[in-house]
């Protein structure tokens, strides 16, 4: 094992990451912020790793100020023209069922007889690759300890819902929003259209594919199956018990301290008459019976994540 603690002052990081990408057969970042002049830094890098057949995957925070839309754009060309490449957005909404704020900078390689990990301040940008007064340090081993502990923080944001995978129709959403953001935020923030414009994005990152379904599709879910049954209205209770199996049996990650609040949540959120503002009128609360729950015409016809 070898542990050195770098900063761009003395050796920028960028360099150390462009050097592990040309031998690694599996690589894996998360970032707050990404940016296309950071993706230059390590494309020749990047495109030598995929044409020797490795795998290339990274998760990048949205805010509509950093991440910029341009970088969104190269990713989503990136996998059409290689299979192994992953591109992932972490969804950063304020109601996020684990209360996280996306803030990691976290550089993975695997290589055949060693794995180097890389975490600290760099974001990917040439700023935070290159140029930033960044500290980041970096583990290399040839029995991987401090890289599975990475991996598994890594993971633990990786499969949750908050995670989606952008298309060309979000990204027009979201570049008009970053242009406006960058002309003038002050403004931006107070124009009603472009509120409108978030609104939309938000809602189609709810149902756009991801790594694992969403509360609200595993609940559509048991509902439909107890309706094939014969149950008409499903009881609040069985839809705990049977989410609660699923959570444990696919060891999905949520804070189960308050799980039950948080599917309370969901279904006051989308219930029919709900006045929430993001109320996608999935839900029908039985008349007749406190706390069974049935499913709208919407809730049916569900196939978001």
């Amino acid at each position: 094992m070898a542990i050195q603690i770098f900063s761009n002052l003395n050796y920028p990081i960028g360099n150390i990451i462009n050097q592990e990408m040309h031998e690694a057969k599996n690589v894996q970042i998360a970032v707050a912020f990404l940016k296309y002049t950071g993706i230059k830094v390590i494309e020749k890098s990047m495109k030598q790793c995929l044409d020797n057949g490795g795998s290339f995957e990274i998760i990048a925070g949205l805010d509509f100020k950093t991440t910029d839309s341009q970088a969104l754009q190269y990713f989503i060309n990136l996998k059409k023209e290689y299979s192994k490449v992953n591109f992932y957005c972490f969804w950063d909404r304020k109601e996020n069922k684990t209360d996280i704020v996306f803030h990691p900078k976290i550089y993975l390689f695997e290589k055949e007889k060693e794995t180097t990990g890389i975490v600290g301040s760099a974001n990917m940008t040439k700023g935070g690759l290159m140029t930033n007064f960044e500290v980041n340090t970096v583990f290399k081993e040839t029995k991987p300890l401090y890289f599975s502990q990475l991996q598994a923080i890594y993971n633990s944001v990786k499969f949750t819902d908050s995670i989606f995978i952008p298309d060309e129709e979000y990204l027009s959403g979201y570049s008009d929003i970053f242009k406006a953001f960058s002309q003038n935020e002050e403004k931006a923030k107070k124009d009603l259209g472009l509120q409108k414009v978030i609104k939309e994005i938000q809602r189609k990152e709810e149902i756009l594919p991801g790594t694992v379904p969403s509360l609200k599709s595993l609940i559509i879910d048991i509902i439909r199956k107890k309706q094939n049954q014969g149950e008409k209205f499903v009881q609040l209770q069985n839809i705990y018990e049977e989410l609660e199996k699923i959570v444990e049996e696919k060891n999905l990650n949520y804070k189960m301290d308050t799980f039950r609040n948080t599917v309370r949540g969901e279904f006051n959120k989308h219930e029919n008459n709900s006045n929430h503002p993001d109320n996608m009128h999935l839900f029908i609360r039985s008349s007749e019976q406190k706390w069974f729950y049935s499913l709208t015409e919407k809730g049916n016809n569900y196939n978001g994540r």
